[in-house]
């Protein structure tokens, strides 16, 4: 069954639009990094029902007294609709229990935006971001279809990589001395604390001396399939950086 959920934000519409262009070209770079030819081809289908995504202009006759709200969250939900000046329509939206490229596609996404009210349609309250995003990240993301083996931390060198968590490794290191190069480093310290707290434990075991796979999820202190998770996370973070 498939749903429609509406965003409401503070950005122009022209600015959404353009928000939204980026994270789909972002997205499909994600996608490209992390499945083969052969296992995209596999997941075709779900990647052909990720919901269509429409920036629009506010509803002028639309008010907050049309939504269904959080109880004891009306204020601070209606003095953030009053300053909204778009919308993001999210039509024909899929299960998210059955499609983990969705799943990520809207978790991606939300780290474009500072906060969101979403409105699920029907009976359902309105959410806040924070909120909205709990309920999603319950379901399984790409990362859940990643291989089993590339889960495993195998001790070998950065500087010769054998298996797709080292070439991973390398890439995110090759992202971090590029931006600390530039003028762009404080922008990417600033902007990790706003990162889940995971990806921020991998961010600063890889900030000293570069280390192996192994050293590194010791240092992490995260257990593997969290460790391989949150790399993705962060090279994804770091590559949208320019």
């Amino acid at each position: 069954m498939f749903e429609a959920h509406s965003y409401y934000l503070l950005y122009p519409l022209n600015e959404l639009e353009r928000l939204i262009e980026a994270h789909r070209l972002d997205f499909e770079e994600l996608i490209k990094d992390t499945f083969t030819e052969s296992e995209l081809e596999k997941y075709e289908p779900l990647l052909d029902a990720i919901a269509v995504m429409i920036p629009q202009p506010l509803i002028s006759e639309l008010t907050f007294n049309d939504f269904y709200v959080t109880e004891g969250q009306e204020l601070k939900q209606r003095s953030y609709f009053d300053e909204c000046k778009s919308s993001l329509c999210i039509e024909n939206l899929p299960s998210l229990h059955s499609n983990p490229f969705q799943v990520t596609y809207l978790v991606e996404l939300l780290r474009n935006f500072e906060e969101v009210l979403i409105d699920k349609g029907g009976l359902h309250e309105v959410q806040l971001k924070n909120e909205y995003l709990e309920d999603i990240k319950k379901h399984k993301n790409i990362f859940s279809l990643v291989p089993q083996e590339i889960k495993k931390p195998i001790e070998v060198t950065t500087s010769a990589p054998v298996d797709p968590i080292d070439f991973l490794i390398l890439d995110v290191y090759k992202e971090l001395e590029r931006l600390r190069n530039s003028a762009k480093w404080q922008e990417v310290t600033q902007g990790m604390e706003a990162q889940p707290e995971k990806t921020r434990m991998a961010y600063s075991a890889m900030l000293d001396d570069k280390l192996d796979a192994s050293l590194l999820l010791r240092k992490s202190g995260l257990n593997a399939k969290d460790f391989d998770d949150n790399l993705e996370r962060l090279k994804f973070y770091l590559k949208k950086i320019i």
